[in-house]
């Protein structure tokens, strides 16, 4: 008789046989591969074919090349001048008085001391414009007056930049908001001519030409505030007007032109019109609920009793 099998044994070998049984599962090994770290370009040292700058500068002549020179200066964009330049002094009486009188011949005396420096000046601007003529060059400066003061009128600032400077556009435009202007040409007195011509380097290479030009002409001028109400001058009657128009151009500047950068107003001009200003007058005050109407027809009552 055999002997019996302890439980534990029993268990343990049942247990191997359902292992026995199951299906068999076929691992596969991890294999390790070394990863090289990126190593950085360097790139290979030559040696110069110029040892010196001397030696370099001397091939590139040999070859016919021209190297500009290096400069640290940064670019400096020159817009206009922030005023008239020596200013021309407008004769008293202007024309008025007769040349044999003795302050007529003061005047020519001053005019030909002044004249000099003009044609220096006109010198100096012929060699950046060689176009530039003091007899043709008044009706050009007419024709910009006449448009500028147009594009002011139609509210055009856009054209209005490229016919007046910077420093002039402030005073054209200044105190014109919610304002209503009425400008014509009539027609022109005299002849423009130009009295003066400055030229002066604000900077090492930067030269500024300004032109006076006396325009002596008849025009309209109406201005009329936000309400339709006039304020100065008048639409339908023409005035005479003595004007001395500066006109200023970049000279360094290839695509320059002549714009308008100033008046000079003269000492002995005569005081120009009073402004005519709309103002509120305050009335009564009233009570919540009442109009001005009836408070108006109570103090006439008051006034007759």
């Amino acid at each position: 008789m055999a002997a019996p099998i302890p439980r534990g044994l029993a268990r343990l070998s049942k247990a191997l046989v359902w292992w026995s049984r199951q299906p068999v599962l076929v691992t596969q090994s991890a294999t390790i591969v070394p990863v090289r770290a990126k190593r950085r370009f360097t790139p290979p040292t030559y040696e110069p074919q110029f040892k010196t700058e001397k030696e370099y500068l001397e091939h590139v002549r040999k070859a016919g090349l021209v190297i500009p020179p290096e400069t640290l200066d940064r670019p400096i964009h020159v817009a206009c001048t922030a005023g008239i330049f020596d200013a021309y002094v407008p004769p008293e009486g202007d024309a008025r008085i007769f040349p044999l009188a003795k302050e007529g011949l003061k005047q020519r005396t001053e005019r030909l001391k002044k004249n000099v420096t003009s044609r220096l000046s006109i010198q100096k601007i012929k060699e950046y414009d060689a176009n530039f003529k003091t007899k043709d060059f008044p009706e050009r400066a007419k024709d910009i007056f006449i448009e500028a003061h147009l594009c002011l009128t139609n509210s055009d600032h856009d054209r209005l930049h490229t016919l007046v400077t910077e420093h002039c556009f402030t005073d054209m435009v200044w105190d014109l908001k919610y304002k209503t202007v009425r400008w014509s040409f009539v027609e022109s007195l005299e002849p423009a001519q130009v009295v003066q011509v400055r030229c002066s380097s604000l900077l090492k290479h930067s030269n500024v030409g300004q032109v006076t030009v006396r325009m002596h002409t008849r025009q309209t001028l109406a201005i009329y505030d936000q309400f339709g109400r006039l304020m100065y001058g008048q639409e339908d009657v023409p005035k005479d007007v003595l004007e001395y128009v500066v006109f200023e151009k970049h000279l360094m500047n290839p695509y320059g032109s002549w714009r308008i950068h100033g008046k000079i107003v003269p000492s002995w001009a005569p005081p120009k019109q009073p402004i005519l200003k709309t103002v509120m007058i305050p009335g009564p005050k009233l009570n919540p609920g009442e109009d001005y109407e009836e408070s108006q027809g109570e103090a006439h009552k008051s006034q007759l009793v």
